[in-house]
């Protein structure tokens, strides 16, 4: 009976499960029935019941045991996972339906089914059972290598170890109406994949969201009612006022921003007028701003925009995707090299110290913001309410409208 060795990397997703007998040919999936957002890291809130089903799987000789309660990102896991070895041929899933996500049914209906044009599970009973982030080839091999064993609502842990037992007979042995035993490994070589969707660009849309009707309205503005497409200087005006139309967008909320975070803190205007000390008027300057300098101040402006946006975000949807984090860690990475444009600038010490400390400021409240991005874009699962467009990067976009003066080149 041949078998391999899985992946190097295997197995490539990390998740709540537990690692076997690498050569064993059974995965078990024990579904979990469970308040969403209470688990892994705190792996120990796993109700006991199911904890002792996955450990028995394993103890069992199974390749791999583990929990399943998402219908999109869960299942993209265990594909990833199980097309790592190819020694794995059968998947046994079992435990209590998922309220509300019906994952079992999803994962079912993905392995007889598959996926339609818009990586949606074929059949699927589940609210959002979407297959983004994983590769076509990958869900390809995972159907053709895998057959299902269903014992869905099966919480008897001696009939999930005796099902373990039999997939890995050498000779066919039946088990509740099928004859189980090991093929030994699947014929073509393991595939080493993650979640390859990364959030780049999220504010633009697929080709398979929108209908050919909804592209056809976008596309009218840009021809002539009589039907005639627009040419050469024509095009590019009617281009140019779309885009200075999103630019007055930008710069309303940019000074919207602004205004609120500069504020006075609630604080300081519950305090007494006698409390308060009366402020000297501020003295002229002396001097114009250099070029150099009026760059920066203008940066510190953008970024007060910018952080105003998304701790505005971070208390909606998107403090739950990864389209706000995506955005907070470039951010960061902007305003690391400010620092190093600061720190080879000409300004004077004092001006470089007082700029200094206001993005130190940025920084430590950009740390405070969310950076994890292995959440799915709320967009993307349906649950922004925003739109096409995407806030938290428009927000970020405000910093492209501090264009003057430009740095010096050899700053």
């Amino acid at each position: 009976m041949l078998k391999v060795s899985p992946v190097a990397d295997y197995p490539t997703e990390a998740g709540c499960f537990l690692r076997g007998n690498d050569y064993s040919p059974v995965a078990v999936v024990v579904l979990l029935n469970a308040p969403y957002g209470t688990l892994p890291p705190e792996v120990q809130s796993i109700p006991p019941e199911i904890e002792k089903l996955v450990r028995v799987a394993i103890e069992t000789g199974a390749a791999l045991s583990g929990t399943l309660q998402t219908e999109n990102i869960g299942i993209e896991k265990i594909v990833c996972n199980v097309v790592g070895n190819p020694n794995i041929r059968y998947l046994i899933l079992c435990g209590k339906e998922v309220s509300g996500h019906n994952s079992g049914t999803a994962l079912k209906a993905l392995i007889k089914e598959g996926i339609n044009d818009k990586r949606t599970i074929v059949g699927s009973q589940a609210v959002t059972p979407y297959l983004f982030n994983t590769p076509l080839g990958a869900i390809k091999r995972f159907r053709g290598q895998t057959t299902l064993v269903d014992l869905t609502e099966e919480m008897n842990s001696e009939i999930i170890a005796k099902a373990v037992w039999s997939c890995y007979q050498e000779n066919p042995t039946p088990f509740q109406g099928l004859s189980l035993c090991d093929p030994g490994a699947f014929v073509e070589t393991g595939l080493s994949c993650r979640l390859t969707w990364k959030v780049k660009h999220p504010e633009e849309i697929e080709s398979w969201e929108i209908d050919g009707e909804f592209l056809k309205k976008i596309k009218e503005p840009l021809e002539k009612k009589v039907g005639e497409p627009m040419k050469g200087n024509e095009r590019i005006v009617s281009l140019t006022k779309r885009l200075l139309k999103v630019t007055e967008e930008l710069a309303g909320i940019a000074r919207l921003c602004i205004e609120e975070l500069e504020r006075p803190e609630e604080a300081l205007r519950e305090k007494s007028l006698e409390e308060v000390k009366p402020q000297l008027p501020i003295p002229m300057r002396e001097e114009p701003l250099t070029e150099e300098e009026l760059y920066f101040v203008n940066q510190l402006r953008g970024y007060r925009g910018v952080l105003a946006a998304f701790k505005a975000l971070d208390r909606d949807i998107c403090h739950d995707g990864c389209s706000l984090p995506a955005a907070v860690i470039s951010a960061s990475k902007r305003l690391k090299n400010l620092k190093v444009s600061l720190d080879k600038s000409f300004l004077p010490d004092k001006k470089k110290e007082k700029i200094q400390k206001e993005l130190d400021e940025f920084e430590e409240a950009l740390q405070g913001l969310p950076q994890d991005t292995s959440q799915p874009c709320q967009k993307t699962v349906g649950n922004c309410t925003i739109g096409s467009g995407c806030f938290a990067n428009a927000s970020l976009d405000l910093l492209k409208l501090v264009t003057e003066p430009a740095l010096r080149s050899n700053v």
